[in-house]
């Protein structure tokens, strides 16, 4: 079958289109991970769909699972299985505290949220319905809100803030009281037959510049309905095998295509590690970010970098890689300080923080004091006279007077993401940008 996609090829055609195919299809083989710990009977996070796994501790640099976690919130996570029907999500009284389930599709595009700023913190009910489905809600679910999707699978990640690890005791039980149940069990209706799915072992694509990744994107191709502009597109790709639901085996390949291919493999994973314009250092969010549409290089690049990364409405991170001089952040060659004059103090509706991770693995910095981000609900952050903030990035303790303000950093590249959550209009619209990252010479 690959063999008949491939017939009529040149070699140039072939690595044209599996490098837009890689493209488009990265952020689909990225997503798999999170249904691989699901539903992989190895996997210590093995579950049913529709149950909420819950990680009632802030992350560390010992949770590996998703690239550049934040240190905010509680995380809790659950795939929607929406084949047989719709999935409804009920939220607790929260009394205020910020908290958002961000819904996510086979392709990382965002549906609707439900959180504070979306749909407030008192309890509520969400039907969340795949593409197929023509029901009715029953009477008890009359006044619930209805989310539709284009996938067959969602992710619901939920996040719950904290005020710091004083507050777990109080945040953790909340994230219990979040349920997601099928519909059919509002409408006491027997649960319907499903075929059972076999998924894929675990894959690391960022560790593998094969061809493999093209299987990935055809199984998980097969659980989302593209929509008719995506056709042609589409039509092109397949023209190298790649179809949602289609087995992908690049050994039945001519030789000089299956090199061709690979060679667009090897450009697109170069294109979609390249650094966008930096403002001041920082690269200020796109605000497509989690709705697409197609620019694929885009989502390309957050799937790489920033994969579950909310929507601008929700929440915005400037990253930067560099100091003020346009030199790679490195903790063996410098210590940094970064200076929020009053002014500059990041505009938010809800709460911002400053995280490092390491360049390498996207990971959170080991580090004594098992301090991992700062921000404004951060009890030991201290304002200059004049209302600014410091804070001095470096491997090794501060003097004294410092300390309070000290986000460690490894012996290595690293980088920086500001976290804004519910940004202001001013953020929203790019007229924030952050002060550059200084080299310290004291």
């Amino acid at each position: 079958m690959l063999e008949q996609a491939a017939t009529g090829l040149s070699a140039q055609e072939a690595r044209d289109i599996a490098r837009e195919a890689y493209v488009f299809g990265l952020p689909l083989v990225e997503h798999y991970r999170l249904f691989a710990m699901t539903f992989r009977p190895e996997s210590p996070q093995f579950r049913p769909a529709n149950q909420f796994l819950h990680f009632s501790r802030l992350f560390t640099p010992e949770d590996r699972e998703v690239v550049s976690p934040n240190n905010d919130t509680l995380y809790s996570v659950a795939v929607l299985d929406l084949r047989g029907g719709p999935v409804v999500l009920e939220t607790p009284e929260l009394n205020g505290r910020y908290f958002c389930i961000q819904l996510v599709d086979i392709t990382t595009n965002n549906l609707p949220y439900i959180g504070t700023r979306a749909t407030g913190t008192t309890p509520g009910r969400f039907v969340i319905s795949g593409p197929d489905w023509t029901g009715q809600l029953p009477e008890s679910l009359k006044d619930a809100s209805l989310i539709r999707s284009d996938s067959w699978f969602v992710a619901a990640l939920l996040r719950v803030g904290v005020d710091g690890p004083k507050d777990l005791a109080a945040a953790a039980p909340l994230q219990r009281e979040f349920k997601a149940t099928p519909l059919h069990v509002f409408s006491e209706q027997p649960a319907p037959k499903l075929t059972d799915v076999s998924w894929p072992a675990y894959f690391d694509d960022k560790a593998d510049a094969s061809l493999k990744a093209f299987e990935y994107i055809n199984f998980m191709m097969r659980w989302h309905r593209f929509s008719d502009a995506e056709r042609p597109l589409l039509a092109r790709l397949a023209r190298v095998g790649v179809r949602p639901g289609e087995s992908f085996d690049s050994r039945s390949l001519p030789p000089d295509l299956r090199d061709a291919m690979l060679e667009g493999v090897r450009e697109a994973r170069e294109s979609i590690q390249q650094r966008p314009t930096l403002h001041q250092g920082w690269e200020l969010p796109d605000p497509k970010v989690g709705d697409f549409g197609d620019d694929y290089a885009l989502r390309a690049r957050v799937a790489w970098n920033y994969l579950y990364a909310n929507s601008p409405a929700e929440a915005i991170y400037p990253v930067t890689h560099l100091d003020g001089a346009g030199r790679p952040l490195d903790g063996a060659r410098a210590r940094y300080v970064l200076r929020f004059p009053k002014e500059a103090i990041p505009p938010v509706r809800f709460f911002w923080s400053l995280t490092a991770y390491e360049s390498k693995s996207h990971m959170l910095v080991e580090n004594d004091i098992h301090r991992y981000s700062l921000g404004d609900r951060s009890r030991t952050l201290r304002r200059s006279e004049d209302g600014s903030i410091s804070f001095f990035l470096q491997g090794t303790p501060p003097e004294a007077a410092r300390q309070s303000n000290w986000l460690p950093v490894p012996s290595g590249p690293f980088y920086l993401l500001l976290r804004l959550y519910g940004p202001t209009e001013a953020a929203l619209r790019g007229r924030y940008v952050p002060p550059a990252v200084e080299a310290l010479n004291d």
